[in-house]
């Protein structure tokens, strides 16, 4: 068994990426919104490589 500060440390690193997945698909949309396909489609990429 890992000890409860590794597995906090799990935790949060998880929930970064998370976020950071969130926060890429978000972006991806609002440049989707502007027309920018380039820059949404680099987005919602970065977006699936911080869920793999």
């Amino acid at each position: 068994m890992i000890s409860e500060k590794m597995q906090s440390a799990i935790n949060d690193q998880i929930n970064a990426e998370i976020y950071s997945a969130y926060f890429y698909l978000s972006m991806g949309a609002y440049f989707d919104a502007l027309n920018l396909g380039g820059f949404a489609n680099w987005m919602k990429i970065q977006a699936q490589e911080k869920q793999a």
